[in-house]
């Protein structure tokens, strides 16, 4: 399971990777610019929230899980 600290990481990573500004990403979500900066560097948010996790992996092209998301649940797990 990602970390919170792993899913900022993450998609620091990822966004630079791509070219991408944390304030671009912001925008994406309609947040204010400092938003992604504030979640990557500061930690605040703790957690994106899902709506914006979901929007950020497809528009990044990336799984989920490496934003924060929980591995699914699958029979047997308990």
């Amino acid at each position: 399971m990602i970390t919170a600290d792993m899913a900022r990481a993450n998609l620091g990573a990822i966004a630079a990777e791509r070219g991408e500004t944390l304030a671009g990403l912001s925008a994406l979500l309609g947040k204010n610019a400092a938003y992604m900066q504030q979640f990557v560097h500061r930690g605040t948010p703790k957690w994106l929230d899902p709506d914006d996790r979901l929007a950020l992996a497809k528009h990044l092209q990336v799984d989920e899980r490496l934003l924060g998301a929980r591995d699914p649940w699958t029979p047997g797990e308990g």
